[in-house]
């Protein structure tokens, strides 16, 4: 029962911290087993937040025994949480194993990986589920970089201990693969897509290889099995989540998507990555048409500049829809004024405004401990730090609002409510509630008083944190999209207003539309190619400069970046339908290979 209570309470902190995106799509539920032992091998792209996710839509309420890193178990406090919530402890290797050629052909298991493998079993053998990250790590890359062995090791490890401890398996161990997709992962209130993949019967699926190399007769646990069995999982993996061969490929498809869209939110989520795939797949085509080249270069010289005036092409769109429109200064004037008159006097940001107060503190807190802890050059580790230190600067600011309310309580004033003025019927509700609130307060000061007026805070610290954490996410996502809008227009004015020769030209603006490429991730092992391998390469972030000098550019880019789309779309053959729905005025356009 310790288990199960821990883990609901941190999967409900989970569910509260998901509330820093807008929208959670889940698909593919029907293929998790109710019960059975499990395991979950999941793409790892945004730290702490990808267990909170998968913690969250496990379908069935199934809880995850995650393998955590082992580092995190030294502290006692968190060592003693972790393993109440069933984690299980893995000793990470850094990145400098001998590649696989140089490894012994039979794997040899450590004292540690003894250990992780047994807690692994016994908890299989109660038909848990175990979470695995077969990546290795959290990072940032334009696709999946890599999928180790310890998922696909240990289940078939365990196909064989059930044989040799228990006769075989009472249920067959299953691997479900899990994509999960972020619109924007660092971004509040953008989206995520969660995937959950087809299940692989282990054991079907080894003696299906040993049945294709009878001559071999490998064992089930044999290393060429759990190479084969990871190979299936990296596979499965890549089919649900977004790919690309390299940055430049993904920039210039995520400006492309943007264009085509005019606004990424827009797009349904359940076509969000098939959308991007596809889009891949035409900026991949070796048989592309040879617009490709002027269409791939204008787009990331648009995706950077956007990048640099820290500008959304949504946001951009949403005040200048027409891309070849250059506004005069009196015209940059009469938008901003229009967005500034929309965000303040629109009925949604009146219905916004009570809870805005209460949630700065969230917000602020969110930014700065992410300035101060997060690092610039990993996109991963910024979600977290403002969903969870926002979330409790949040709780802070509900606790405040719980005091006040006890305190009104305790005194027997009404204090503000009394002065609202509301319809007979819900005046009288109100001082039922209040007169049941008070209860809760008026007893002695025994035990039992103490423990009734426990429940009464609790209980109103939780109504007033349902209340106001509700209201605030019902309104916050379409007031912070027009915030976006306001801002954009801000910047368009400024730029509008500035001398030309204060715009930058020539090399100064070169290095503004190269994008930004992150440095690798020091546990991503380079691919191996029959080449040799391959290093990636990064390229470095340019110095800040004011977005003005670059707002006019920015319109320039967008205008040939947008042409230049079209021009290669028109000649691709991987159009199906796309020019003809978007005359139309279609909501969403198919995007993938002609037929």
């Amino acid at each position: 029962m310790e288990l199960k209570l821990v883990y609901r309470g941190l999967r409900q902190v989970s569910d509260w911290a998901l509330r820093f995106y807008s929208e959670i799509y889940v698909d593919g539920q029907e293929n998790v087993p109710r019960d059975g032992p499990l395991i979950i091998a999941s793409c790892h792209h945004n730290e702490i937040l990808d267990i909170a996710t998968l913690s969250v839509t496990t379908p069935h309420g199934r809880p995850v025994c995650f393998w955590a890193k082992s580092t995190m178990f030294k502290n006692p406090l968190v060592r003693a949480i972790l393993l109440s919530s069933g984690s299980i402890p893995v000793a990470r290797n850094p990145n400098n194993t001998p590649v696989a050629a140089e490894q012994p052909t039979q794997p040899q298991t450590s004292s540690a990986n003894e250990a992780l493998f047994r807690e692994t079993f016994k908890a299989l053998d109660r038909e848990e589920v175990i979470g695995v990250f077969p990546e290795g790590t959290s990072y940032t890359e334009p696709g999946i970089a890599q999928v180790k062995d310890g998922a696909s090791r240990a289940a078939l490890e365990y196909v064989v201990w059930a044989k040799e401890t228990k006769g075989g398996q009472k249920k067959k161990v299953q691997i479900v693969p899990v994509g999960i997709v972020y619109t924007d992962k660092s971004q509040y209130q953008s989206r995520v897509c969660v995937r959950w993949g087809k299940p692989i019967d282990v054991e079907a699926f080894a003696q299906e290889q040993i049945s294709k190399d009878e001559a071999s007769a490998h064992e089930i646990n044999s290393r060429p099995l759990i190479k084969a069995l990871s190979a299936e999982v990296e596979k499965r993996m890549l089919d649900l989540t977004i790919n690309a061969p390299d940055w430049d490929t993904l920039y210039a498809v995520e400006a492309a998507r943007d264009i085509l869209w005019d606004d990424k939110e827009r797009i349904p989520a359940s076509h969000f990555v098939w959308i991007s795939q596809n889009l891949i797949s035409l900026f991949t085509d070796p048989h592309a048409a040879p617009s490709i080249t002027k269409a791939k270069q204008s787009l990331l010289r648009y995706h950077s500049l956007l990048y640099y005036t820290n500008t959304s092409h949504g946001s951009l769109w949403g005040i200048l829809p027409d891309p070849s429109t250059r506004p005069t200064r009196a015209g940059a004037l009469r938008i901003f004024f229009r967005q500034l008159f929309i965000t303040l006097l629109h009925p949604r940001f009146v219905l916004f405004l009570p809870t805005l107060p209460l949630h700065i503190p969230a917000y602020v807190t969110g930014l700065v401990g992410d300035r101060l802890l997060g690092n610039p050059e990993e996109e991963e580790t910024h979600a977290q730090f403002k969903a969870v230190l926002g979330g409790v600067a949040a709780a802070a600011a509900y606790a405040g609002v719980t005091r006040f309310i006890v305190q009104q309580l305790i005194q027997g004033t009404p204090g503000v409510l009394a002065r609202v003025k509301s319809p007979a019927f819900l005046g009288s509700a109100l001082r039922s509630i209040w007169a049941a609130g008070r209860w809760f307060f008026l007893g002695d000061n025994g035990l039992s008083g103490k423990a009734r007026a426990a429940v009464g805070v609790f209980g109103i610290f939780y109504a007033t944190s349902y209340v106001l954490s509700h209201w605030h996410n019902y309104w916050v996502d379409s007031n912070y999209k027009q915030l976006k809008r306001l801002i954009a227009s801000w910047k368009l004015l400024l730029g509008t207003f500035s001398p030309r020769s204060s715009d930058l030209h020539g090399e100064q603006l070169a290095r503004y539309t190269v994008p930004y490429i992150p440095p690798p991730n020091p546990f991503i092992k380079p691919r191996d190619t029959s080449e040799g391998t391959i290093a990636r390469a990064s390229s470095p972030r340019a110095p800040a400069v004011s977005s003005r000098k670059l707002i006019r550019p920015l319109l320039e880019a967008r205008s040939e970046a947008t042409r230049s789309l079209w021009s290669f779309l028109v000649d691709s053959k991987y159009l199906r339908g796309l020019v003809t729905a978007r005359m139309k005025g279609e909501p969403w356009m198919q995007v993938g290979p002609a037929t």
